[in-house]
Order: C-alpha cells, then structure tokens, then sequence
C-alpha cells in the first residue's frame, strides 16, 4: 500500500543521512500521495477496534489512584478520637480527664509511615489514613503544615515537636528517614537502649519536659523500657492562650455543682456576660464555643440539660455530630458560669486500640518493616499525658501572652441572654480553627 512504501522510504533516509553527512545529498524520489481518502480508509482497516468491558472498566478505574483531601482525612481522625475518648471515659467515668487526640494521632502517622501489609490495613481502617504512601504523605503534610499558624500566631504560645529516640545499632532505612523528616518534621536521635535503659528513659522524659513548658513529667514510668527496645516514636504538644474575653476574678462566685457522683459540691465558677459568643442549643444540651485572643483556636464547651448525670460519654459528639455543631453554632449573647479547673491525666492506650481492631500491630504478626526493611518490629506499649487547666485569663494545654479587646458588635440588652451554667458535668474540645480538629477533649465530672 502507499503510505507503507513512504514509511519504508523515510526509514532507510534516516539511515542513511548520518553516514552521508559529509556529503551533497540529492533528494530521495518519493511517489506523489495523490488519494489522501484511500490512504485514511486504508489506515482505519488497520486499526483494530477496541471496546473496553465493564469489568475491564471497573479494573482500570480500581488501579487508578482515589482522589484524597485533607478535610476527609481530618474528618476521619476526628472521628477516630472522639471514639477513642468514649472508651476512656466509660473506664473513667468518676474522674475528671483530658486526652490529646493530635498528639496521638501524630506520633500514630509516624509509625504508620512504616506500616505494610495487615498492619497498614487495620491502622487505616481504625485512623482513616489513606494506605496509598503518596496519597497519606500529601495530605497528611498538608495537615501538620497547617500549624505553621500557631507556631507563627504571637497571641499563642505554642510548640509542637516529633522526635524518634532509635537504638544506635538498629538499621533505620534511608526512605522511613526521609519521610518522617519531610511529612512529620521529626528528627532522629540515637539511643543506647541495650546497655542503658534508664539513662534513655530519662533522657526521653527531660525531652518531653522541655518540649511541654515543664508541664508533662515522667512520660515513660521508670523500668518501662527494656534492652529489647528498639524505637520511641514521642510527640510533644503545648498550647497557651488567653481569652478574647477574660473573666473578671472579683466576679466569681461560690455555686453548687451536681457531681457525677449525684453528690453537690461547692466550688468557684467564673462568671460573664458577653454579646457575640457562639452558642449552640441543641435537644438534650447547649454549646458555647469560647474564643481566644488568637483567631486560630477556640474552646467548646457541651452541656447536658438534666442537672443529674450518670453517664457523661453520651454527650461526646461522633464526627457528624461535631461537624453539625461547627456550622450550625452562632453568635449571641450569653451569660455564663464556668468553674476553674486544673487536671491531669495519665494514659495506657494499648487496650483500647486493640479493642477498636488495631490488634496485629501490638504482637509479632506486626509487619513494619517500612521502618528498617524487616518484619522484627512491634508496639509494646503507647503512653499518653496531659495537662489542662482554665481559669480567668484562659488556658493552659499551650499558651499566648497577649490580650486583645474587641468591640462589641452586638449591644447587651437587644435579646436576652442565653443561660450556659456549667453546674453539672460537661465535656470540653480544645480545638483549631482550621480543619476543626480536637487538640485536647476532656470531661469535668466533679470539682
């Protein structure tokens, strides 16, 4: 056929054009294309026709990668922790307790970045990280990325830190170094956990000290760690801020409290009145979220209606719940009663991980050899401790230094007041104001 004659005759011209370069060259006789319609007709002979079937469809589009954003990322993880904080407060339901969701979820995505096969898969079930590395690293950048505002917000004295303590003789692979570096911003520091365990773990604990305002002491209890440990994957996390609006001291009060325990206690509340507060009434409870000098952050406070309470996990949001309370909350002006508090908390979350599904990751059918390239690896323990308190000026969990007044836009005495009188047992989100993640989730139950 023609157009295979020019196609022959332009190959062997391509052939010969190196070797004659120092040559005249004479053009090549080609044949004159004349009938360009029967060379197309032709050509589409040739063509073999192609129509995909539906299950050849479905393969292509399963191997094609999902679209993945942040915001679904965060969703999930919001609603990995309020679960998580329903199981410790149903083993804590007497205590007065606060559980920091973003730190361990980050020091989670640290070892998930080692996670394969089984252990991949549960710890994304149970986290919603996407199992795609590229995927999770992007959008799980974009998420620890996102507390750049914090760190660069002068109204708030925050930190926030990773760092892996690794045994000195343990190989780490290059491509778990770079990514804990790059996705996670942690640094590495080498330990000598074989021959001095104690010095380590005092060594970890002054670490997680200094990163905390000296707030989180004695993370790792004494004898913890053994010559068999090969890795400590810590997070630290502090915040300190004070309120748009603080409460006056010479305005406290003494009230009662209905305790879980259906005692009635006394204790101080701080008391205010102020115009543009979020507030939320919902069936069976209120809501107020309490803003900070810092536009970044804000604290929600989740009131039950009936004064006498017996089970306070009921009134922990699940993720849809949360999210409908974040768009539908709106200012008024309300009065408010809140008691000071100051707590701490001490965590063994190894159980209750387990329980959730997240089981072949704590034994030896753990396979995180993304860390050092073989299957020798596994979690024998995840500890957690926290620091909480509010007072007049605001709250500590991190922190700021500045007071900013704003005006009132709405003028008191337009509309009544909402009452929000935490005389009864509440629960408490520390929050970002971006992806809307719970930094610390809490209970108060009794003074």
């Amino acid at each position: 056929m023609m157009y295979q004659r020019i196609v022959l005759l332009l190959f062997f011209t391509a052939l010969i054009i190196p070797f004659e370069s120092c040559k005249t060259l004479e053009p090549a006789p080609v044949d004159t294309v004349e009938d360009v319609e029967q060379i197309t007709e032709d050509v589409q002979e040739n063509i073999e026709t192609f129509t995909p079937s539906p299950d050849t469809i479905e393969e292509l589009v399963s191997d094609r990668p999902k679209p993945y954003d942040t915001h679904a990322m965060t969703n999930d993880l919001t609603g990995f922790s309020f679960r998580l904080f329903k199981e410790l407060s149903k083993n804590h339901e007497q205590q007065n307790i606060s559980f920091s969701p973003v730190s361990l979820n980050m020091a989670l995505a640290v070892i998930y970045s080692g996670a394969m096969t089984d252990t991949r898969d549960e710890m994304a079930r149970l986290t919603g990280f996407n199992k795609d590395a590229t995927l999770f690293h992007t959008n799980y950048f974009q998420y620890f990325s996102s507390f750049g505002k914090l760190e660069a917000d002068t109204l708030v004295d925050f930190n926030l830190a990773n760092r892996v303590f690794v045994e000195q003789s343990y190989p780490v692979l290059d491509s778990y170094k770079h990514d804990v570096e790059t996705y996670h911003g942690g640094a590495f520091e080498q330990m000598n956990f074989i021959e001095d365990t104690r010095r380590a773990e005092q060594r970890i604990n002054r670490w997680a000290m200094e990163m905390t305002r000296e707030r989180i002491k004695d993370l790792i209890p004494e004898g913890t760690l053994d010559p068999l440990t090969r890795m400590v994957l810590a997070n630290a996390i502090y915040i300190k801020s004070e309120w748009r609006h603080p409460f006056e001291e010479e305005n406290n009060v003494q009230k009662e409290f209905h305790a879980i325990s259906g005692q009635i206690e006394t204790t101080e509340f701080m008391t205010q009145r102020e115009s543009r507060i979020p507030y939320l009434k919902l069936d069976d409870r209120k809501v107020i979220q309490l803003p900070y000098t810092s536009p970044n952050l804000s604290l929600m406070i989740i009131l039950p209606d009936e004064k006498t309470v017996t089970d306070i996990s009921t009134y922990i949001p699940d993720e849809d719940q949360y999210k409908e309370m974040i768009d539908n909350i709106s200012p008024h002006d309300v009065y408010m009663e809140i008691p000071r508090f100051k707590l701490e908390s001490q965590f063994s979350l190894s159980d209750h991980l387990k329980e959730m599904g997240m089981e072949k990751a704590f034994d030896e059918r753990a396979d995180f050899s993304g860390i050092g390239g073989q299957r020798d690896l596994f979690i024998s323990a995840i500890l957690q401790k926290v620091f909480f308190e509010i007072d007049e000026k605001g709250s500590e969990a991190a922190a700021a230094t500045a007071i900013i007044v704003t005006a009132t836009a709405v003028m008191p005495g337009i509309e009544e007041p909402r009452e929000f009188i935490a005389d009864r047992p509440f629960i408490f989100i520390l929050k970002e104001n971006q992806f809307n993640t719970p930094l610390f989730v809490g209970q108060f139950v009794s003074p």
